[in-house]
């Protein structure tokens, strides 16, 4: 019983600690904004208008929320196993193009076939694109780190080539394929918006997740490999094969991403279409400690920030660049939580409920 109020009260403390940080961060981002000339109320005004005060402006940053939280994601279940996963934006790009392949080059399929197999080719896509440096990893004792970032090179080159020269739309002059077959697209949820059944799928992969972390052997096999990879082996767990599966499923969730992009958002595969968003799902990974539930937390802010950017950009004239500022800051600010939440006990100090009954 005790112990599992220490774990309650753990889980309390980092949650708050993390909520801390971040307000503070977002205050420093008021105190940079006014120091530009620009009061709190209006900034804040403008951040909510930018995202709520339309339904095709929610709609667009939840479209956000979903590919951010999926490469998030991506990299938080390797980082469980104790293996690296830099490389979600070459599986984005990778399982992106293989959806969009299957999408333009079959036609004629009923639209739950064709949709089934793009998507399939798409998380098949991120996988394999990961599983190459996991294989480097265990047969030549390559650092993981260093091959998923240049496999992220590898995949933007590839890529180019492909939408380049042979794929390259006709007459197009920009680097993209032809449209995919409307029997391959995902369903519009809000008019004009990037907003598609994609969501469902992602809210899918969530929760299998979110089971197989917590409910299941696999889940708790990896969790004990990156907490101790030594005790791991000793309880017979096989490091090398879990670690490539977690892996696996990794690159599957930003090919998922990509796939989602691909059908849903664009209708065709285009060169860079995801930007650095892989990037921004290990810093999320890394800030949430590999969770489920917090990862989903720190993804809706991220989202809210990007799309905010854009309406206080149009409203204000504020730089696009303030939210990768806001980011970063969230992100110094939370790895020095633990200082900033020790300050705050010292300001507000707790008394246990043992402490006041033994004073009484």
């Amino acid at each position: 019983m005790k112990s599992s109020a220490n774990f309650r009260r753990q889980i309390i403390h980092q949650s708050l600690s993390l909520i801390s940080a971040i307000v503070l961060a977002l205050v420093i981002g008021l105190l940079l904004l006014a120091m530009d000339g620009f009061t709190p109320a209006e900034v804040l005004k403008s951040a909510y208008a930018g995202t709520f005060s339309s339904d095709f402006r929610f709609a667009n940053m939840i479209s956000r929320l979903i590919i951010i939280c999926l490469v998030a994601l991506a990299a938080a279940v390797p980082f469980k196993a104790g293996i690296w996963n830099i490389g979600g934006d070459g599986q984005l790009a990778i399982g992106g193009f293989f959806a969009a392949f299957v999408g333009f080059s079959l036609s004629g399929l009923p639209k739950v076939i064709h949709l089934t197999l793009a998507i399939s080719a798409g998380m098949l896509g991120g996988a394999f694109w990961a599983s190459i440096p996991t294989y480097l990893r265990f047969k030549f004792k390559a650092n993981e780190i260093v091959t998923t970032i240049m496999m992220n090179y590898l995949a933007s080159l590839i890529t180019a080539y492909l939408v380049n020269y042979p794929f390259r739309a006709p007459g197009s002059s920009n680097a993209e394929t032809p449209v995919i077959a409307e029997s391959a697209t995902l369903m519009t949820m809000v008019p004009l918006s990037n907003l598609n059944t994609g969501l469902y799928l992602s809210i899918a992969a969530f929760l299998i997740i979110f089971f197989l972390d917590r409910k299941t052997i696999w889940g708790y096999e990896w969790r004990i490999l990156g907490a101790n990879e030594e005790f791991g082996r000793c309880g017979g767990i096989s490091d090398t094969r879990m670690r490539f599966l977690s892996m696996c499923i990794g690159g599957a969730l930003a090919g998922l991403a990509g796939s989602i992009l691909v059908l849903g958002a664009y209708h065709k595969f285009i060169l860079g279409m995801g930007g650095t968003v892989g990037l921004n799902g290990v810093l999320i990974a890394l800030i949430a400690a590999n969770s489920p539930e917090l990862i989903l937390f720190v993804s809706m802010i991220f989202a809210f920030l990007q799309s905010s950017a854009i309406g206080m950009q149009a409203k204000l004239g504020v730089a696009i660049e303030l939210s990768d500022i806001l980011q970063s800051v969230i992100i110094l600010m939370v790895i020095t939580r633990s200082k900033i939440w020790a300050l705050i006990s010292k300001i507000f100090p707790h008394r246990d409920k043992g402490d006041y009954d033994s004073n009484n």
